[in-house]
């Protein structure tokens, strides 16, 4: 018996009460729901995924927040409090906090030291 090279998809609809129908809505049509905690709770999850897509999605750029705030701009995203999220995104950040440019060496006193031909040039 040999098989069909043919892919096969199978796609189901989906019910009007599912969780996700808001969200097939507003990316397939641009409608929001009526209640105003919804609609800031659907453009938060599309803003964050932006967000995380930009900071270390397919290029893990892992930028810091003015330079992820210039990138959603150039890719097209804007909304009111995007400098403070983006600043807030690169701070929560795990692994831009654990490679940050910071010295991980405790401090120690200097000492002076004193040359040894003090006026050899």
């Amino acid at each position: 018996m040999l098989l069909d090279d043919t892919n096969v998809i199978s796609v189901l609809p989906v019910e009007a009460e599912e969780w996700r129908q808001p969200l097939i809505d507003y990316l397939k049509h641009g409608k929001l729901l009526d209640d105003p905690r919804h609609r800031s709770k659907i453009r938060e999850e599309e803003a964050n995924q932006a967000m995380e897509e930009a900071h270390s999605g397919v290029c893990k750029a892992h930028q810091s927040g003015p330079k992820l705030h210039f990138q959603l701009k150039i890719m097209g995203y804007y909304w009111p409090n995007m400098v403070k999220d983006c600043l807030e995104h690169a701070k929560r950040c795990q692994a831009c906090q654990f490679h940050a440019n910071f010295i991980h060496q405790p401090p120690e006193p200097l000492h002076p030291t004193a040359a040894s031909w003090p006026f050899d040039a």
